[in-house]
């Protein structure tokens, strides 16, 4: 989502009338959204049906319009995403997030979910973890703003910054001596974490982080957790040397 989150709630707050609200996961590894979308506007219309007879040639007018609306859009092949529509408009906002599906047709836009979504990730971060490695990834609502990466120095006892690499391709200039650089860092570790916290918080002040989600390796994100001023949103263990940023984003915020 390109847009800023101040412009989406303008754009939303224009929409006069009564409105249909999807929320719709579209994994682009499956076409069980599509099957989603289908069941769930026929609910719909059953309820408009049984509620609001007055309404029904308005709301058939407004879901054809969103039902080819979402089904352009899904070609852009998001994880999700919201689409808000009256007589006159069709709004569509892909996520690379998991929402919670959900369909309503009212006087007004149901814009909860999306709030909640921007004030949880509107502007946040993932720590990545490994023993001598140590990636920050900066996103808005699930895309990939920004991304630094540090690497451990055993020699000099420093975090080294590297900007634009991809993670895992940034080898230790020990590696030669994997076996005792390991257990340098193992027997040291949380002393070596307190070297880079802070030039992680600096970090997140500076891109206005809201929060943060670790991943990686369980005992590395709980001593860095232990350390960390910011607000941690999630955890999510596993390694994931040699994963792209994109990929990172995917099994951490859609795990």
């Amino acid at each position: 989502m390109t847009k800023k989150v101040e412009q989406i709630h303008n754009e939303v707050a224009q929409l006069d009338g009564y409105v249909l609200t999807v929320y719709l996961n579209t994994n682009p590894a499956s076409d069980d959204w599509k099957i989603r979308l289908k069941n769930g506007l026929r609910k719909m219309t059953e309820y408009v049906e049984a509620s609001n007879p007055d309404q029904l040639r308005e709301f058939k007018r407004v879901r054809q319009k969103v039902d080819r609306a979402i089904k352009d859009q899904a070609r852009s092949r998001s994880n999700s995403l919201v689409c808000f529509a009256n007589k006159d408009e069709v709004l569509v906002y892909p996520l690379q997030l998991q929402i919670e599906n959900d369909f309503s047709w009212e006087q007004e836009a149901k814009t909860e979910q999306l709030k909640e979504l921007c004030e949880m990730y509107g502007n946040s971060g993932v720590i990545l973890v490994q023993r001598d490695k140590v990636t920050l990834l900066s996103h808005r609502l699930g895309e990939l703003v920004d991304e630094i990466h540090f690497e451990f120095d055993v020699k000099s006892e420093h975090w080294k910054r590297y900007k634009g690499v991809a993670f895992g391709n940034v080898y230790s200039s020990s590696a030669n001596h994997r076996e005792k650089f390991d257990r340098r860092m193992s027997e040291n570790q949380k002393r070596w974490f307190r070297k880079l916290v802070p030039m992680i918080e600096r970090h997140a002040r500076r891109k206005g982080w809201n929060g943060v989600h670790l991943a990686g390796p369980k005992e590395l994100t709980k001593d860095l957790k232990d350390m960390l001023r910011i607000h941690v949103l999630g955890e999510t263990s596993g390694n994931y040397a040699y994963k792209s940023a994109h990929q990172v984003l995917e099994r951490t915020l859609l795990a």
